[in-house]
């Protein structure tokens, strides 16, 4: 990052390798002092910011050199310097008076070109909360493996069970989920259609399943009767081995069902229907399916059973007697017996998944918008110990394709992965090496941020955004409700909102991606300046900070395409409603940046206009528009 002072005459006095480590152990020695020093005074803030700045005039850093970070508490100044990339100066920095990512002088903000993930040194991610398809040496502490059993392999002959491929699975190091397939006839035991003749498969078309064998997509119907009746007999097996209790078995996908072993009831209710079954039928099938096999792994192991369907309503080809009979039902009832759940193409971030009740995501509307709430205290999310997995293994593929400009790629990504963390999802599964290595620091943010909730996440967000959900439009209209589902925000205990007279947003940065259903979206607000609306305003929920005196960072990722000078008006401690920050000028060059406002007395009391806790001022004569902004605590909670 970039230094508000010349290096050059620096540079020309200390040229010598010694000099330059003669540097470094300065620097290494009065962060000890300030560390030592604030231990035992009380004013360790001002020995922070006024020794540093004599640091940064006598010692200034190249670009091979290590960095400091006001941000951060004094002893951490060495450690964390490691870990943050130091870029050559450029004039937008250099007005921002950084000399490196977190440093400010005068409490002037912070400048950097593009996204700032940055996170305190005291976040560190959650054990396995990270499943790769090959090892990543990117994450190389993230040990959860996928296990694929096939019903064939396990139970080659009537009443036989081999459970060696589970059992050495669990006799290893490494935490494992399981992928158990058992309703394609290419899975299932030979012998069960010659024991059974009337057990007729169904097809559904090919497909590659996990093993790589193209199959021609026949399964058998498992509310057959007699099908019923060996499976239990196979949870039994299962059941017997006590394997739900191993404590290597993090969790297990269900039912089962259909191509790559994930489920969805629309496909079989055709069948149903042809042979002269309701949706009542279907129901009950289903849920003693789960309760076997709930049975077979014991209410304290419910959690780790994932359905791997999501908490929708259905279209079933307009059938609107079947839509309004199956509901919700099917994932409410995985949720009441103690299940887990999981996402399969939270890469379409528009789509499907915002409207999820028994997840504990609803849809609200909000004067003209609708927007996701998320419920923090909804049984599934609630619980840490329940499973809410995602998968990104189609970025790339023909469900998801990737845009053929790099900056909507970046977006895809950005989109995706808050997404996953809106959803408080914990596990990300069956994720590529590609699409990790793509955006290192946004998925290393991520990594430190997965599994979090509101008690231990070092950072609350708002991604400014407006798109359509079009598939919730669709099976909703069917029931009555016209109305377009245009959703607002990504929101993680953050919330932007209008806020009349003054703080009414304008929708805008159009983005068109190439992917089904998420074709079209808006990616930031802006204020309405003409219309007398110069704010933008947030609050930070209460469970995140309510009152006292906080030491925090704000993140306001921008862009700059005017002249405006701009900042941030928050609830102080003092009693401040409106306290002002320093200012930011913006250079008209037409880039995305991020600002960072260090504020050490935020109370987040909701005093604001509408009871918000902060604003952004665009400076009352130009707009300005916000695509992201981050409230990130700089103390880790106690």
């Amino acid at each position: 990052m970039p230094s508000p002072i010349s290096t050059n005459t620096i540079d020309l006095f200390f040229s010598g390798m010694f000099m330059r480590e003669l540097r470094f152990i300065g620097l290494a020695f009065l962060g000890f002092a300030i560390k030592v020093l604030s231990s035992f005074l009380n004013f360790s803030t001002i020995l922070s910011h006024g020794l540093s700045f004599l640091v940064c005039s006598v010692l200034t850093l190249n670009s091979a050199s290590y960095s400091m970070d006001l941000a951060k508490s004094p002893e951490n100044i060495i450690t964390n310097s490691l870990n943050t990339k130091v870029e050559k100066a450029s004039s937008d920095n250099l007005r921002g008076g950084t000399i490196a990512q977190q440093m400010t002088i005068n409490n002037q903000p912070i400048i950097k070109n593009g996204d700032d993930w940055w996170l305190p040194s005291w976040v560190n991610p959650l054990p396995d909360v990270v499943s790769f398809n090959v090892p990543n040496p990117q994450v190389p502490f993230q040990t959860l493996d996928v296990v694929t059993l096939r019903w064939r392999d396990v139970n080659p002959q009537e009443g036989v069970y081999d459970w060696s491929i589970l059992q050495k699975a669990l006799g290893q190091t490494n935490n494992i989920y399981v992928r158990f397939l058992n309703s394609d006839v290419i899975h299932c035991p030979i012998w069960l259609s010659s024991k059974y003749p009337s057990l007729k498969p169904f097809n559904i078309g090919s497909y590659q399943d996990d093993f790589n064998i193209t199959s021609a997509g026949f399964f058998y119907p498992m509310w057959h009767p007699e099908f019923q009746q060996e499976f239990k007999k196979l949870l039994q097996s299962f059941k017997a081995q006590n394997f739900a209790s191993h404590p290597h078995l993090k969790f297990f996908y269900i039912p089962g069902a259909w191509q790559w072993g994930e489920f969805n009831p629309e496909v079989i209710q055709p069948l149903f229907v042809a042979e002269g079954l309701t949706p009542s039928s279907l129901l009950t099938w289903f849920r003693g399916l789960i309760d076997a096999y709930v049975d077979a792994f014991g209410t304290i192991n419910a959690y780790k059973l994932v359905y791997t369907d999501q908490d929708i309503l259905y279209n079933f080809n307009d059938a609107v007697d079947w839509e309004i009979a199956i509901d919700r039902n099917p994932s409410g009832y995985v949720v009441s017996k103690g299940g887990s759940t999981r996402f399969g193409l939270l890469a379409k971030y528009n789509f499907v998944a915002t409207d999820m009740p028994n997840y504990g995501v609803s849809v609200v509307d909000i004067g003209t918008g609708k927007y996701m709430i998320v419920d923090d205290n909804a049984p599934l999310i609630a619980d840490p110990k329940r499973i809410i997995g995602s998968e990104t293994v189609q970025f790339g593929g023909s469900t998801i394709p990737l845009s053929s400009d790099p900056a909507l790629v970046e977006n895809q990504y950005r989109m995706t992965a808050l997404k996953n963390l809106q959803l408080r999802v914990n596990v990300l599964m069956s994720t590529t090496a590609e699409y990790w290595n793509a955006q290192p620091a946004l998925h290393t943010y991520m990594l430190n941020s997965l599994g979090k909730h509101y008690y231990d996440s070092p950072d609350a967000w708002a991604d400014l955004r407006e798109a359509e959900d079009v598939y919730q439009q669709g099976v909703h209209w069917n029931l009555g409700d016209h109305s377009k589902w245009t959703i607002r925000n990504l929101e993680r205990w953050l919330i932007q909102r209008e806020v009349a007279p003054d703080g009414n947003t304008v929708a805008t940065n159009l983005v068109t991606l190439p992917v089904q259903y998420n074709k079209i979206s808006y990616e930031a607000r802006r204020t309405d300046h003409q219309n007398g609306s110069d704010y933008i305003y947030f609050g930070v929920d209460d469970k995140f900070i309510k009152g006292g005196t906080n030491n925090i960072q704000i993140k306001v990722t921008y862009l700059d395409n005017n002249s405006a000078s701009w900042g941030i008006q928050y609830n102080a401690a003092n009693g401040n409603s409106y306290k002002k920050s320093s200012l930011v000028s913006n250079t008209n060059n037409n880039q995305w940046k991020t600002a960072t406002f260090a504020i050490s007395d935020a109370a987040f009391i909701n005093r604001q206009n509408g009871n918000m806790d902060f604003r952004i001022f665009n400076g009352g004569q130009q707009d300005l528009t916000v695509r992201f902004v981050r409230v990130i605590k700089l103390q880790p909670p106690s």
